[in-house]
C-alpha cells in the first residue's frame, strides 16, 4: 500500500521519529525555570504534530493545547492524550494565523517546523500570532535546522525504529533542489513499515526554507 504522505499515517511517522524527546523535554523544561517572568504551567505545542513533545509535558504536570495544520495528527493525538489520561485542548489550524481563547505561559515550535514558512512575511504573520498566544513576560522556545555548508548541501539519512511488531525504516533528505536566493529547498521522507506481516510505504515531498541566525535574529 502507498500513502501519499507520512501525515496518513501518524502512528508509524511517531515511531520512527521518536528519538532525543526525552532530553528535549528536559531542556523545555530547564528553559521554562531559567527564562520564564513567572511560572509556566500552561503550554502551547504549535506545529504539535503526533505529540512527541505535547504528551511528554502533559505527564509533567503541564496545562497543554496543540495545533497542527493536519486533521490525521490533531485525530491521533487526541486518541494518544486520552490514553494518556490527559485533558489536551488541541486545533487544527495554520501556524501563521490562529487565536486562542486565553494566552498562555509559554509556547514551542519544535522539529524545524518553521521551516515550512517559505517567505519572511510568513515568518512574521507567525511570530504575531504567536505574540497574541502568550501572555506579557511569558516564553517561546523554537528549534531551527542549520546546514553546516552550502558547498555540498544535500543530506541524506536513514535508520530503523522498532516497537512491538511493528518496524519502520525512515529515509530522510534535505536541502534537495536548493535555491540559494530564496533559501528553499525540497525535503523528502519515505517509510517502509512492517506491521504484523502487512508491509506499507509512505512517501512525501515538500517545500522547506532555511534562515541564518542573522535573519532570524532581525525578524524577531
Amino acid at each position: 500500500m502507498t500513502a501519499p504522505g507520512q501525515y496518513s499515517a501518524p502512528r508509524y511517522y511517531e515511531i520512527a521519529f521518536d528519538m532525543n524527546r526525552k532530553q528535549e523535554v528536559d531542556f523545555l523544561v530547564h528553559c521554562f525555570g531559567r527564562y520564564a517572568r513567572g511560572p509556566v504551567r500552561t503550554v502551547l505545542d504549535i506545529a504539535c504534530g503526533t505529540g512527541p513533545h505535547l504528551v511528554r509535558l502533559g505527564e509533567r504536570g503541564y496545562r497543554m493545547s496543540g495545533l497542527d495544520l493536519s486533521p490525521e495528527n490533531i485525530r491521533y493525538l487526541s486518541e494518544r492524550a486520552a490514553q494518556a489520561g490527559l485533558q489536551v485542548a488541541l486545533q487544527v489550524a495554520d501556524m501563521t494565523r490562529f487565536r486562542l481563547p486565553r494566552p498562555v505561559d509559554a509556547a514551542i515550535c519544535m522539529q524545524d517546523s518553521q521551516g515550512h514558512l517559505l517567505t519572511n512575511e510568513a515568518i512574521l504573520a507567525h511570530l504575531r500570532s504567536v505574540r497574541r498566544a502568550i501572555r506579557k513576560g511569558g516564553l517561546y522556545i523554537f528549534d531551527r535546522y542549520m546546514c553546516s555548508s552550502w558547498t555540498d548541501p544535500a543530506r541524506r539519512w536513514s535508520w530503523t525504529r522498532r516497537r512491538g511488531s511493528t518496524t519502520v525504516r525512515a529515509t530522510f533528505e534535505a536541502l534537495r533542489d536548493l535555491n540559494p536566493v530564496t533559501q528553499v529547498f525540497t525535503e523528502h521522507m519515505e517509510l517502509l513499515v512492517q506491521d504484523n506481516g502487512a508491509h506499507h510505504v509512505y512517501r512525501q515531498d515538500h517545500r522547506s526554507r532555511m534562515v541564518f541566525p542573522q535573519e532570524l535574529r532581525s525578524l524577531v
